[in-house]
């Protein structure tokens, strides 16, 4: 089968590779479609996360093609996502159900140790509906189900905040997952969400999903400041740019007595004054991943339609110019969501 094989920075490309093979416990998909997520653009110019001789890409959704005989409740011709999570199921932390911490996870999951979803085909060990792997229902596309993956990173972000209802919620940066961000704040009941980027696409589809979208070329004191109220002060602060300007931003923006929730990832160090979280009493919390429940509510607000997909997504690449595609999703002023599609179409 044809896949797009990790060799260096700035440097993917298509070969030739084995057909991956079900095993008792696990399940192949067809993959139809495949989202290019930030943290692949990290490897594709850095070199960060994974070794030259991978398969990258994890947000997926195609139709299973074959089962494992152990396999219970997934059959051939299902459509399906899957979480690329791969837990030892042992340590401390899956032991309390929080596999999104363990160790091992990511270095042994999809597209980070094992095959990815940038290929025709992929296997997805220990198959469990409704754990790992989740059936997409008649109404979602399959172009859905590829955005299932970065909202559940979003749904965890904000349960990790605690209660949003009624709040009012600034997201620093509205790439993918900013944009995921905000949707689910909207979801959950977030009075105001004001996102803030430097792109024009990325804010339009901000507006598009119902937040408040600034402009922040005039700095981030001057965008929060048009954008509240009188009185107004900002609840939560969602860090999803990776900017390290923006993230001390934040301390001085959130209201005293509120929460930080840092989801990006930096290619430089940060260094700030924690002496302000001390004054403010600020809740700086972190954010990786996400649980199977997670999981399985961003499969849930986007059947339910409170969650969309298609703003998100600008273009759409075969998987023979996977090259391009990258390059396309490097680019914030002209691209939001970048697709590769390593088989038929994407149903609508």
């Amino acid at each position: 089968m044809k896949a797009a094989v990790f060799q260096g920075i700035k440097d993917i490309r298509v070969e030739e590779v084995d057909d991956p093979q079900a095993g008792p416990e696990d399940v192949v998909v067809a993959v139809s479609v495949c989202g290019i997520c930030g943290s692949d653009l990290h490897t594709y110019e850095h070199g960060s996360f994974v070794a030259p001789g991978q398969i990258m890409g994890h947000e997926f959704a195609g139709e299973v093609v074959e089962a494992g005989d152990e396999v219970s409740g997934l059959q051939v011709g299902d459509r399906v996502t899957a979480s690329p999570l791969v837990p030892c199921g042992d340590c401390p932390r899956c032991l309390e159900g929080r596999y999104n911490l363990c160790a091992s996870a990511w270095t042994t999951g999809l597209a980070y140790g094992r095959p990815g979803a940038f290929a025709e085909r992929i296997r997805i060990p220990r198959s469990i509906p409704g754990e790992n792997v989740f059936k997409l229902s008649d109404d979602m596309s399959d172009e859905q189900g590829a955005t299932v993956e970065p909202l559940a990173v979003a749904v965890h972000a904000v349960r990790l905040a605690g209660d949003v209802e009624g709040s009012t919620a600034l997201v620093l940066g509205l790439g993918t997952i900013g944009q995921q961000v905000l949707q689910v704040l909207r979801a959950y009941g977030a009075r105001r969400v004001i996102g803030i980027d430097l792109s024009e696409l990325r804010l339009r589809a901000a507006a598009t999903l119902g937040a408040d979208a600034v402009d922040g070329a005039a700095g981030i004191d001057a965008a929060v400041d048009a954008a509240l109220g009188e009185g107004e002060e900002v609840d939560v602060v969602f860090e999803c740019s990776g900017v390290p300007e923006l993230a001390r931003a934040a301390l001085d923006t959130v209201k005293a007595g509120g929460t930080i929730v840092v989801l990006a990832l930096y290619d430089d160090p940060l260094t700030f004054n924690p002496t302000a979280l001390v004054q403010k009493e600020i809740r700086l919390q972190g954010s990786i991943a996400y649980t199977s429940d997670d999981f399985g509510e961003a499969v849930a607000l986007l059947s339910s339609g409170r969650a969309q997909a298609d703003p998100l997504i600008t273009h759409r690449h075969a998987l023979d110019d996977v090259a391009e595609a990258f390059e396309t999703q490097m680019s914030k002023d002209r691209s939001l969501k970048v697709l590769v599609t390593p088989g038929a179409p994407p149903s609508s």
